[in-house]
């Protein structure tokens, strides 16, 4: 069983073994997540180019050496090698997070199936049984989202904010937070009313 965790890897080192297609998508949102991502591949796509050109990666472009995830946080195994992918996965030291992609056994972490829509992260797993079962969930549970989901998150942030700020009593707190859920406050008209009177608000919240 998996223990799930959001992590905060800015700015952590990052190294993918890998150029190809699966390795690239792996890249991408270790970039959107803000690591320092390393790249070693022989060969890479137009999109992987591009992503060293303007400095979003760097790339050594040769074949893996054993101290080249020396230093990292994050190690990906994407190669198309499978004995290079298992000779990584021996290498790791164990305080390093190791995903190996044809054998997630060998490593010690497995990526869900993820959606972003603004502060909302989606994330479904099937804990390596079935990576397309995970992703049609995830698609599934996405389209339940309606448009209101990304303005309606900024909302409830700004707002705890606010009540964390203002309000000292963990119950009070957790009952202005409460009401914020109810379906009135996903209209934008009301949200705008409720941040411009947000003493009001809390007035009201302990008051019932």
């Amino acid at each position: 069983m998996y223990y799930p965790i959001m992590l905060d890897i800015r700015g952590r080192k990052a190294v993918v073994a890998g150029g190809g297609q699966v390795a690239c998508r792996k890249i991408k949102a270790l970039i959107a997540a803000g690591a320092a991502v390393t790249v070693v591949s022989v060969h890479g796509s137009e999109q992987l180019k591009k992503w060293s050109e303007t400095g979003q990666i760097h790339w050594l472009r040769r074949a893996w050496k054993i101290d080249d995830a020396e230093t990292a946080f994050l190690v990906f195994a994407a190669t198309d090698d499978r004995e290079a992918n298992k000779q990584i996965a021996e290498q790791a030291q164990s305080n390093q997070l190791v995903s190996i992609i044809d054998r997630y056994e060998e490593g010690n972490f497995v990526l869900p199936a993820v959606c972003h829509r603004g502060r909302l992260t989606l994330a479904v797993s099937t804990g390596g049984a079935s990576p397309l079962l995970a992703r049609r969930i995830r698609d599934e549970a996405a389209a339940r989202l309606d448009d209101q989901t990304e303005d309606y998150l900024e909302f409830l942030f700004q707002m705890r904010q606010e009540i964390k700020r203002k309000v000292t009593r963990p119950a009070d707190k957790t009952l202005c937070l409460r009401n914020l859920l109810d379906r009135k406050y996903r209209e934008k008209q009301i949200q705008e009313q409720t941040l411009h009177h947000i003493d009001a608000f809390i007035t009201e919240s302990l008051s019932q």
